[in-house]
């Protein structure tokens, strides 16, 4: 593995390269002073390079122009910006030059930048191979990563035809979710089954049932693909992808830098807005129902809650309040009917979570919650964040009126 640190402080490129030590400690990288050698063209044509580091002032140059370069040249590799200051039109500036990541030098770790790193190999690579031709099929079998999907709740047996149930993986209120194996071929994906003591019950049923009308409905890369869906005796099943790279939430845990923050949230209003053509609200969007695949593309994953605003459906009763408290919009938590700008307003409550760090409205309870998101303030971005406040208010807006009014005009302010 083979690093060029492009940076004109001698300290910050001995800094960058122990830090890339730390992680793969027998990586090379190569030091590239552009006061003395000037634009680092001449490195890429002669070496192959598994990323590049850039500080984004090099020798007083601009290092989007030098990024928006570099990208342009064949089989570039992925490129990590790193700025001594950084806000919303800096970043997005970034993300539109061709940026992998981007970095401020006051929030860097060897755990963050390797993760960013990582990510972007990662899905440098998954694009050659779409380029070329040579990427696999997206159901395939995959290792079994305890660590991202979590160790088995418990050993429940599974008896779905075709399918050899491997473990359970997860539980909500409304159905078991297993990951499984196809028998005829081996590929690994997941079944999401109905709990049992919910089969009787015509409105769940019928929720289940709906949820995969609503997903094969949909054709987007960032929404969750599904196999098949049937019964099996009395078991209603859903078989959909397996999604090895974890939960939003867990990656909210480890730290998002704001770029990341950025693509993730234009990722999302792409799918959002392809959910939204179909005239459907998600209704329950939160960081538990985003998750990746292993090339590291966000995909949202549970529909149990979604609505079909075309549809003569019973299910939600005017008043009933559904969804997580936490990431729920002020219509919902006063029991209104909700529309494609309830899933916005979702979408800024995961947006701040990942640019601050912290939970909207910290610690408190569902209760407080439902009065907050109603009455409470939208809290105020640190300083050094303050570029992304406009985009926070227009997400977080009481009234949907000031939201953005869909997820097409969030995706052309933020987009790349």
């Amino acid at each position: 593995m083979r690093f060029l640190i492009v940076d004109e402080s001698s300290e910050s490129r001995l800094a960058l390269a122990g830090m890339l030590r730390a992680r793969w400690p027998e990586a090379q990288a190569d030091e590239w002073d552009p006061r003395q050698r000037g634009d680092p063209a001449a490195a890429l044509a002669r070496e192959r390079y598994s990323a590049v580091l850039l500080d984004s002032q090099p020798a007083g140059e601009d290092g989007l122009r030098w990024l928006a370069q570099m990208r342009r040249r064949p089989q570039a590799p992925p490129v990590v910006l790193i700025a001594d200051h950084g806000d919303t039109h800096v970043a997005i500036q970034a993300m539109k030059a061709g940026a992998a990541d981007f970095l401020r030098r006051a929030d860097l770790t060897p755990e963050r930048l390797a993760r960013a790193l990582e990510d972007a190999m990662r899905e440098h690579e998954v694009r050659r191979q779409e380029s070329t031709g040579t990427h696999a099929p997206f159901a395939r079998t995959v290792p079994l990563d305890l660590r991202r999907i979590g160790a088995p709740l418990r050993n429940d047996a599974l008896s779905i035809p075709g399918y050899r149930s491997l473990r359970m993986i997860g539980e909500g209120g409304m159905a078991k979710v297993y990951l499984a194996e196809r028998i005829q071929d081996g590929i690994q994906l997941v079944l999401k089954v109905l709990d049992p003591g919910l089969r009787r019950d015509s409105t769940f049923l019928q929720r289940f049932v709906r949820e995969y009308q609503l997903i094969v409905s949909i054709e987007n890369e960032h929404v969750a693909r599904v196999f098949e869906h049937g019964f099996a005796g009395e078991q209603p099943y859903i078989a959909m992808e397996y999604l090895p790279g974890g939960t939003l939430a867990a990656r909210i845990h480890e730290g998002i830098s704001s770029l990341a923050a950025l693509r993730l949230t234009s990722q999302i209003a792409k799918a959002l807005d392809a959910i939204h053509s179909r005239d459907i609200v998600h209704r329950d969007l939160k960081p538990q129902n985003i998750m990746f695949r292993e090339s590291g593309r966000p995909v949202i994953v549970d529909f149990g809650l979604a609505k079909d605003l075309d549809a003569d459906s019973n299910l939600t009763r005017f008043g009933e309040v559904l969804a997580t408290p936490r990431y729920m919009s002020p219509e919902q938590c006063m029991g209104q009917p909700a529309d494609a700008r309830s899933d916005l307003y979702s979408l800024g409550a995961i947006f701040y979570e990942m640019i601050a760090g912290q939970r909207l409205f910290g610690d408190a309870g569902p209760a407080d919650l439902v009065y907050l998101h109603v009455h409470g303030e939208i809290p105020r971005l640190p300083a050094h964040l303050a570029g992304y406040q406009t985009i926070v208010d227009r997400l977080l807006a009481k009234r949907r009126e000031d939201r953005f009014q869909s997820a097409r005009e969030l995706f052309a302010t933020i987009a790349v």
